[in-house]
């Protein structure tokens, strides 16, 4: 296998990186992942490993969803549990007021991007801004989140409520916490969080840290191989001379009808053997080679 997708359970208080690490130092290849975690959350963290590393944005780019325990009349200034409090507002609320204050934020919007956390301004991170006490503009970014389910609601003085949601990549759950928590005006931040899904990945097929023997052969045969993991995108075979000229980095022409009108990225295949990604470009029906992880030698007759 020339890489492969690990799905992998990162448990509360390791961070993502970390799980990098022991990963790189057993395989003794590139590794990396496809969205970090912050050390209070745990659950699904996809690890890519060889020449995986290189399809990363692909799995980045994928849908999330989380699970969300928040607690309501206490603020932290980085709107977790790991943070300084800042605000007591003991305030009962009845189930009704917390679901009307939860379910408007479903959709399309901008967040503010919380201000501890890796996200860079004028080159530092923000988290750097933080410690030091530094202003600086509210950055915000486009989310979407696709759907909110309230599973349980605890009323009382200090509220809670365990929330299921479904969001595009890069939505901070934390901060979603914190804008609920001002919609009561009472405050709020996240006390446990769980990702449950990326894609199609699953949580509960992931791998437990603590299980892992750290033996090769026992993490390569629990990765998912390349073309397996990109699901969603079609394929096509090609024959070994066009898959010789995509490996030389040379488009190849398409003459018949191309059989995915909806995806300008598809999976290519020679001999039944994963090359790589193409983008086929309609004007002018040429496959380009988009990432190419086939080695040259298997099309040399």
């Amino acid at each position: 296998m020339i890489g492969g997708i690990l799905p992998v359970y990162k448990p509360v208080g390791v961070v993502s990186h970390r799980i990098v690490e022991i990963i790189r130092k057993v395989l003794e290849v590139k590794v990396g992942h496809s969205g970090t975690l912050d050390p209070f959350a745990r659950g699904l963290l996809l690890i890519c490993w060889g020449k995986a590393t290189r399809f990363a944005s692909f799995f980045q780019d994928l849908p999330k969803s989380y699970r969300a325990w928040m607690r309501f009349g206490i603020s932290t200034d980085s709107y977790d549990v790991l943070g300084q409090i800042k605000n007591f507002s003991l305030q009962p609320l009845t189930t009704d007021m917390i679901e009307k204050a939860i379910f408007p934020f479903q959709g399309t919007r901008q967040q503010v991007i919380p201000l501890f956390s890796a996200t860079k301004y004028q080159g530092h991170r923000l988290y750097k801004y933080a410690r030091k006490g530094k202003s600086i503009p509210e950055l915000k970014k486009e989310i979407t989140i696709h759907q909110l389910k309230i599973i349980k609601i605890q009323p009382g003085v200090v509220p809670e409520a365990e929330i299921l949601l479904s969001c595009s990549s890069g939505t901070y759950i934390r901060s979603l916490a914190h804008e609920i928590g001002e919609q009561l005006g009472i405050g709020g931040y996240v006390y446990s969080l769980r990702r449950e899904n990326i894609g199609n990945f699953s949580w509960l097929d992931s791998l437990v840290v603590s299980d892992i023997s750290l033996q090769p052969d026992f993490l390569i045969q629990n990765s998912i191989p390349i073309d397996q993991a990109l699901y969603w995108f079609p394929s096509i075979s090609i024959t070994s001379e066009e898959g010789k000229k995509l490996q030389q980095g040379n488009p190849v022409q398409w003459p018949d009808h191309f059989p995915f009108e909806s995806s300008s990225l598809v999976k290519i295949y020679s001999h039944n053997h994963f090359i790589g990604l193409a983008h086929f470009n309609q004007n002018k029906r040429l496959l380009h080679p988009e990432i190419i992880v086939e080695e040259r030698s298997r099309y040399v007759v």
